[in-house]
């Protein structure tokens, strides 16, 4: 259920409330070629598939928009912002003529289109039913803020927070302001917690947000309330899921390791502290869809939507979260498009992306 006049999100009657988390879609526009106009058309047939399939009251972009990266000469900035705009309403139209409410997450790559990403949340938050806010200035990164979903039976009351967080670029970018010399390679070491790369996460101010936040919505409601954590980039206690599966009881496919940042700001256990965060969503990896549950909270991929890069045609999709206010609970699971739309979920018709070696063939040698 949504409020348009308010932009407030409320659970149905039936204490239910489903979430599609849905990431990287790599939609450059047009400008770069016949190719991206064919690959955003397939990634729009895949949105409208799943947005049909799954019915959802409320849709969570994870991340990689990248939408801001027209450039023209022949064009003002002002031209190139007014294009970027008609872009990112043309790449959201399966959300946006339906009605869903949504917001979105930053991803590292948006980072690094024409405008920045203040500019680009101006322009964001222009669209229908968006949700999306720039957040407390003050904060390092942009988006970061939360979503009360309000209770169904109890009026006035919040059922269920969605925490939503820049996990930011390279960490490169943050070794600069705390004045270590040279690259991202001061914090990559020869045998690194994850896939060993330079990707950033939530920095200490923003973890400090959260906590904040969390005891304020406490303090104010009487209760802890209940809540969900989205962001782009995994953070590094994702890699003790695909290495204890059974522990952990994974769920999904773990094709590639986590592209975490090496440094750790304190995220998960701060979420552990407050009791409040039930799972953590993110997007980035276009090769893992794996959940599993650690310490209580659930980590899992959302799987990825693009056509326009490298991924596994068995692994594009988006994943359902459904909230229970009933229970103060959630249920989770990833939904391929391949099992929508058979072949034309696959890049390109005439030949599968991603080996025959994968779960997928395994389980489909029929096609």
């Amino acid at each position: 259920m949504y409020n348009n006049e308010n932009k407030t999100l409320k659970f149905n009657e039936d204490g239910k409330f489903k979430i599609l988390m849905f990431s990287d879609l790599h939609s450059h526009g047009n400008f770069h070629g016949i190719g991206r106009a064919f690959y955003r058309n397939k990634m729009l047939n895949a949105m409208n598939a799943l947005l049909d399939e799954v019915k959802p009251d409320f849709v969570m972009v994870g991340g990689d928009l990248c939408v801001g990266s027209f450039h023209s000469d022949s064009m003002s900035r002002e031209e190139n912002m007014a294009l970027t705009l008609k872009d990112m309403e043309e790449v959201l139209e399966p959300v946006i003529s339906r009605n869903i409410p949504w917001a979105h997450v930053f991803g590292n790559h948006d980072a690094e289109a024409m405008f920045t990403k203040e500019e680009q949340e101006n322009l964001l938050e222009k669209l229908p039913n968006c949700l999306s806010q720039a957040g407390p200035k003050e904060l390092y990164g942009v988006g970061n803020y939360v979503l009360p979903v309000y209770s169904y039976k109890n009026e006035g009351k919040i059922g269920y927070n969605i925490f939503c967080l820049d996990s930011n670029r390279e960490l490169k970018d943050e070794l600069k302001l705390f004045g270590v010399e040279g690259k991202d390679d001061n914090a990559i070491l020869p045998f690194p917690f994850g896939m060993g790369k330079c990707q950033s996460m939530p920095l200490f101010s923003q973890v400090m947000w959260y906590f904040n936040k969390s005891v304020e919505i406490e303090y104010k409601e009487g209760r802890k309330v209940p809540a969900i954590m989205c962001m782009h980039n995994p953070i590094l206690e994702y890699n003790l899921i695909y290495r204890n599966p059974e522990e952990t009881d994974m769920k999904g496919s773990k094709r590639e390791s986590p592209a975490c940042s090496e440094l750790n700001s304190g995220l998960f256990f701060a979420c552990l502290e407050r009791g409040d965060v039930k799972g953590i969503f993110c997007g980035h990896e276009h090769l893992n869809t794996y959940q599993g549950t650690y310490c209580g909270i659930t980590l899992a991929y959302d799987g990825c939507i693009g056509f326009d890069m490298s991924a596994h045609d068995d692994l594009r999709g988006g994943r359902i979260i459904e909230l229970d206010e009933n229970e103060g609970k959630f249920e989770t699971k990833f939904i391929a498009l391949v099992d929508l739309m058979g072949k034309k979920a696959w890049r390109n018709e005439e030949s599968f992306e991603g080996g025959w070696h994968t779960e997928y063939f395994i389980r489909n040698t029929h096609l």
